[in-house]
């Protein structure tokens, strides 16, 4: 089972701006710094840390094959829409699932795809990666959809990473103790 990205996100969950403010910083020195190469590093750690993603992306997940369940785990929650499922049946040839088959279950943490009434996954040819169900994920088109507690994480950290640049850990941020704990609400909990 793998993850891959196929579209990123549009924006940010943060701005140049809310990271100038909380850093009071004046002038445009840093602003293609914070804009390039902070916000998103660390939007992306955020993302690591809470097992989800944060603004609309689309996905995919690659699977060996169909599961002798009724229910395909996404991995994420906060899935809006499922694109397609393709699969390459037993000749090989590529075909896209009818959406008669299959519905999206957004409420379940993970998001799942489930078997509607009736319906079976069918058979795939025995190759790696052989299912492949392309998804769109995150709690919005904008950055405000993103929760306030997730934002101000981010934000702590940007102006952290600019404060001591040369001090951080291997995930390239200092620890914040008080200011991690801003995640816990968001954090998806795997139970193996």
């Amino acid at each position: 089972m793998s993850l891959i990205l196929i579209t990123p996100p549009a924006v940010e969950p943060v701005t140049v701006d809310d990271i100038k403010v909380a850093g009071r910083i004046d002038g445009t020195a840093f602003d293609a710094q914070i804009t390039n190469l902070l916000i998103p590093a660390i939007r992306q750690e955020a993302e690591h840390r809470l097992s989800r993603r944060l603004i609309t992306q689309t996905v995919e997940l690659l699977l060996d094959g169909f599961p002798s369940s009724i229910d395909i785990d996404l991995t994420l929650p906060d899935a809006q829409a499922i694109t397609s499922i393709k699969y390459l049946d037993g000749t090989g040839v590529e075909q896209t699932l009818s959406t008669s088959v299959y519905q999206l279950d957004a409420d379940n943490v993970p998001s799942r795809a489930l078997l509607k009434v009736g319906q079976s996954w069918p058979e795939t040819q025995n190759f790696p990666h052989s299912v492949r169900i392309r998804f769109t994920v995150g709690y919005g088109n904008a950055g405000t959809d993103v929760p306030g507690n997730v934002r101000l994480w981010i934000i702590a950290h940007v102006v952290q990473a600019l404060d001591h640049p040369d001090g951080l850990d291997a995930a390239g941020l200092q620890p914040l103790p008080y200011v991690d704990r801003l995640l816990d609400a968001e954090s998806v909990l795997r139970v193996a």
